[in-house]
């Protein structure tokens, strides 16, 4: 979704290649989106093989060994595929001069940089805080006692911000959808100018909520371990809980690639697992409160705006609600304990006007500062401004 806001920002005022390189899954594929922006598909040679550093790494038996081996490879897994002959097709498509501004979403992505004229001006989104990220990841993982796992994760978020090092002098500018991520980049990379550009979303048209009062909703990739991780504690810690607590009440679970842990929820009677919803407007009018349990990773959560822009006021954890509301804007409630988590609930769930009235701030809030007309216009003059 927010590759797509950038995308639409570029439209806006320039003739756009679209170059797709799915290192984090999917396929390529014209949609109707990039249809309506009238983008050019840039084919890129790829043939999803990991460049030999990194085959090689990854078949050291001595996992210590391994790890050194990683951190002197100094790039991300999810980089490991972008050889130098898909960085010099990325480099023969831009061509000498042939492009006025070259954007790149993700550090992750940057290896491909390497063969682009030097000339040539370049932006890059973030989103989100790699180092820091990976960090909270690498927490959780010691936690439960996966302490090779936790070393591993830490050297992915320095191999990232390695790469911005190593790129700041060509970079005109980099965004993040957080201020407090963004005063914490340009911290450490004091030659990179950045800015924030919010997470946006569609506000929908008014429709009438059809919520029961007991039905409890969690959206997000569920490929993504952090979110998979979240809702599996939700499932099994609080939900037992809050039905002691307060009765009866149903959780539903919308998200692509769930694992089979998340799949296996499915099974309980007041657990629905929907998967991946192509359109989740029906799914948030049935929503009497959105849960945001998430423990690890960075950025603004979309799916918190979401929620907002139908009116659903969220029960999330501190990470979840960073950036977004705090208690003295509450959408709604702030949870650091599992006692929190089930008292806010069984609170939301019981007190409709309280619910509503959350709801509502949170619908104006995002109106006002998450829309997506008013974040592409903005992300738009700054993207043309890099051009000189």
């Amino acid at each position: 979704m927010r590759m797509g806001v950038f995308a639409e920002a570029l439209a806006r005022w320039a003739d756009v290649d679209l170059a797709v390189v799915p290192v984090a899954g999917g396929c390529v594929e014209i949609t109707p989106f990039l249809q309506s922006l009238d983008l050019r598909l840039s084919p890129v040679s790829w043939d999803r093989r990991p460049d030999t550093r990194y085959a090689l790494l990854s078949r050291i038996a001595d996992p210590a060994a391994r790890l050194q081996a990683f951190k002197a490879y100094g790039k991300p897994t999810l980089a490991n595929a972008l050889t130098a002959r898909v960085a010099e097709n990325i480099g023969q498509l831009a061509g000498d001069g042939r492009y006025d501004l070259v954007h790149i979403g993700r550090s992750y992505m940057l290896p491909l940089a390497r063969f682009l004229p030097e000339k040539t001006p370049m932006t890059l989104d973030l989103d989100e805080d790699d180092r820091a990220s990976f960090a909270s990841r690498a927490v959780l993982a010691r936690r439960s006692g996966n302490c090779f796992l936790a070393d591993w994760l830490d050297q992915e978020g320095h191999a990232c911000d390695g790469m911005i090092t190593a790129m700041a002098s060509r970079l005109r500018r980099a965004f993040t959808a957080s201020i407090r991520e963004c005063e914490n980049l340009a911290r450490r990379h004091p030659g990179v100018r950045f800015e924030t550009v919010a997470n946006a979303v569609q506000i929908p048209r008014h429709a009438p909520r059809i919520e029961a009062g007991r039905s409890i909703l969690f959206v997000g990739s569920l490929g993504y371990e952090p979110n998979a991780d979240s809702i599996l504690w939700f499932a099994r810690t609080i939900m037992p809980q809050l039905r002691t607590r307060f009765g009866r009440c149903r959780l539903t679970i919308a998200g692509a690639n769930p694992p089979s842990a998340v799949r296996a929820l499915d099974r309980h009677p007041d657990i629905r697992v929907l998967g991946f919803v192509d359109d989740l407007a029906e799914v948030y009018r049935r929503a009497s409160l959105l849960v945001a349990p998430m423990q690890a990773g960075g950025g603004t959560r979309i799916k918190v705006l979401e929620a907002a822009a139908f009116g659903v006021a969220t029960v999330a954890s501190p990470q979840a609600a960073d950036g977004l509301f705090t208690p003295r804007q509450p959408w709604g409630w702030i949870c650091r304990r599992p006692s929190d988590f089930v008292a806010a609930c069984a609170d939301a769930l019981s007190d409709p006007r309280e619910r509503d009235r959350r709801g509502k701030l949170g619908y104006r809030s995002v109106t006002r500062q998450y829309s997506r007309d008013a974040v592409v216009s903005r992300l738009a003059t700054l993207l043309q401004e890099c051009c000189g």
